[in-house]
């Protein structure tokens, strides 16, 4: 079954100021980089006034379900593997996990839209190379990514240690030389939004088409 998955993004609501952090440099072929904690961002949505409606938005430190901590990224043998760190995963609820992917060759995405260890088959590797639709009056765009077939791709979910990850054959994601890796960790609260994005320390010196945020340093592969 080849999934489809349109992405509906509001640069309002997901607009956010950049934060400290550090970031550890790469090695030839892992890489870690941490983020801030207590930096959860939660928007509601108003329909009045029409016709786009009133967004806000406030941090929510006590979220540490959905608190980036750090991001890890293992490019070696014939995987790529990668991993969400979070401050408390008590649970996994209304949640997914996004990780981006740029490659020499093109961008993928992945998504971890439920408890991998229950659910396996809500995890997509998908194809992210489509151009965003221009915004509409009130700031909106769509893309549409198309899934990408790869056998052996696996998840995993740890409460005990705090993490989401992602191992990906480096076949699947055509056996790119490197890759830098965004992530975005999000889930509803009634009909609350929250989320939090993994942030480099600096601005990006070769910005990116990226729709989750800004992407870490290149990993390069072993070989």
């Amino acid at each position: 079954m080849r999934h489809a998955a349109v992405r509906t993004l509001t640069t309002v609501a997901l607009a956010s100021s950049l934060v400290g952090l550090t970031a550890g440099p790469a090695s030839a072929d892992r890489w870690w980089g941490a983020d801030r904690s207590a930096d959860v961002r939660q928007s509601s949505y108003s329909p009045d006034p029409p016709p786009c409606g009133t967004f806000s938005a406030v941090t929510t430190p006590q979220d540490a379900s959905t608190d980036i901590v750090g991001l890890s990224v293992r490019h070696e043998g014939d995987t790529v593997e990668l991993r969400a760190h979070l401050r408390n995963l008590t649970g996994w609820g209304d949640r997914w996990v996004s990780f981006e992917i740029q490659t020499d060759r093109r961008p993928y995405s992945v998504d971890i839209t439920r408890n991998p260890a229950r659910d396996s088959e809500d995890l997509w590797l998908m194809d992210a190379s489509d151009v965003p639709s221009p915004p509409d009056e009130c700031g909106s765009y769509a893309t549409i990514n198309f899934g990408v077939p790869c056998e052996g791709m696996t998840a995993d979910a740890s409460s005990r240690d705090d993490h989401v990850s992602v191992v990906i054959p480096r076949s699947c994601l055509g056996s790119p030389r490197w890759v830098e890796v965004g992530l975005r960790s999000s889930r509803t609260v009634g009909d609350r939004y929250r989320f939090d994005t993994w942030r480099r320390p600096e601005i990006d010196p070769t910005p990116t088409n990226s729709l989750l945020g800004p992407l870490g340093p290149r990993v390069r592969h072993s070989r």
